[in-house]
């Protein structure tokens, strides 16, 4: 079963490939079948709050577009416009495994962790938004070993926080996280050069303020420690990482403007061989190049059937999207905000609360995102693209500090044995909002200077 699910997963990449670099005839019933039958072959296995809230979207979204009346073709044009989001999770899914035991990456991990108290926060954040804004869940793995091993129970709250903050806000701005992935197919005039910056600094601003928060809230808390030895890092390997990071980058953003794809295709087209080269450069898989190859490739193969969480939500919300754009005329909306939220900045407050508390609730982040993109543009909302674009890219990452059903919150409660709706509705909401009511007035300000 499991072999039958990932190649018809492959075979669904390899025709989005195809189809963004020539054009594929008939792609969409193509691209259709495969997703479906993708979800169908691994619906046993899928966790039931994942697979519930993938197929509840899915029906409603046939159901609005069947109830509006509209080309029932839109359906399959949802389920196609779902490639993107398979074509980026192939890729991850590459770049986890040499990353998972590079020598250099694990030296970084090593200084990170071997921190004393007073920079550990600063170190665990600003390591993980590093780390993880190029090899995405992969990087927060190589730190969570930090939380797992921590006994003492405050230490380990402000070090999960520490990820947290640190991870997530790194969706802000790299190429490499969904959400940029996800902003600028909802926003199709953006380009990621045009938000990077912005973003970058929303990024900047959740890591001060997280750093902040933790010195004040616990100011005056008297936490076991035991002594750290801190662990310098070679000069070999910190230019190794560097290399590792920015080459990579280099690479995708150098591919999208030259050729013209987006970045889930430049991901998807470059990662497995850059993955397998920097696997094979690794001696301890063995002597033989060749046996080096073929275990990342067996690797990559026996991974996929695992994203069949991610599948679920992201086809749902897709299709979702697409089916509720029908029955909201954006001219009437236009008119209904223009007289009942005249204010350009209250909808930008309304907007990023109202994902962070669509968060909180346990709905993904990218639900929010892709109505905005398909409901309210920006020339409904009354906001130049980047500026809606800094917005979704900001609260993307913050609504999933107070989710306890998010792949970040999930994965960091199985690593420190905290139940996910304590990290997420009894840690976080504080710091959730004082990041977002900050994000909302950067962002306003923003605005405003662009208008002078």
């Amino acid at each position: 079963m499991g072999t039958l699910s990932a190649g018809i997963y492959l075979t669904a990449v390899v025709f989005g490939i195809a189809h963004a670099l020539v054009g594929v005839p008939h792609f969409g019933p193509i691209a259709t079948v495969l997703i479906i039958s993708f979800l169908a072959l691994e619906f046993r296995r899928t966790p039931l709050p994942q697979a519930c809230v993938g197929i509840g979207l899915i029906v409603a979204g046939c159901l609005s577009i069947y109830a509006s009346g509209a080309d029932l073709h839109l359906i399959i044009e949802g389920f196609a416009r779902s490639k993107t989001f398979l074509m980026l999770f192939f890729a991850v899914t590459w770049l986890r495994i040499p990353a998972s035991d590079s020598p250099s990456i694990r030296a970084a991990r090593r200084m990170i962790i071997n921190q004393p108290p007073g920079k550990r926060f600063l170190y665990l954040a600003s390591g993980v938004h590093v780390l993880g804004a190029v090899l995405n869940l992969a990087g927060l793995s190589l730190l969570s070993t930090m939380v797992e091993r921590q006994q003492d129970p405050l230490l380990r709250r402000r070090m999960l926080t520490a990820l947290m903050i640190g991870f997530i806000s790194a969706s802000s701005w790299s190429p490499f996280y969904v959400s940029m992935v996800v902003v600028l197919l909802a926003i199709p005039s953006l380009e990621w050069l045009d938000v990077v910056g912005w973003g970058l600094a929303l990024g900047i601003l959740a890591l001060a303020v997280g750093w902040i928060y933790d010195r004040l809230a616990w100011h005056s808390a008297r936490a076991a420690s035991d002594p750290v030895t801190p662990v310098p890092m070679p000069l070999r390997d910190r230019v190794q990482v560097a290399g590792i990071l920015l080459s990579l980058i280099i690479l995708v953003i150098g591919f999208v403007e030259l050729v013209g794809v987006t970045i889930p295709v430049a991901l998807a087209l470059l990662a497995p061989p850059y993955a397998i080269v920097w696997f094979v450069s690794n001696p301890q898989h063995g002597a033989d190049l060749w046996v080096r190859a073929r275990e990342i490739v067996r690797q990559v193969f026996v991974a996929i059937p695992s994203l069949r969480n991610e599948t679920y939500v992201f086809v749902g919300a897709t299709v979702f999207g697409v089916g509720v754009a029908t029955l909201i005329p954006a001219a009437d909306l236009t008119l209904w905000l223009d007289t009942y939220i005249p204010y350009i900045d209250l909808r930008i407050a309304l907007l990023m609360f109202g994902i962070l508390a669509m968060g909180a609730l346990g709905m993904h982040a990218v639900i929010g995102v892709i109505l905005v993109g398909e409901v309210l543009p920006p020339e409904v909302m009354g906001v130049p693209d980047w500026i809606l674009g800094i917005s979704l890219l900001g609260i993307w990452g913050l609504s999933t500090l107070v989710n306890p059903y998010s792949g970040t919150t999930l994965y960091l409660a199985r690593a420190s044995g905290v139940s996910a709706f304590t990290i997420a509705w009894r840690w976080h909401p504080v710091v959730a909002l004082i990041l977002v009511g900050l994000t909302t007035m950067l962002i306003a300000a923003l605005r405003h200077i662009s208008l002078l």
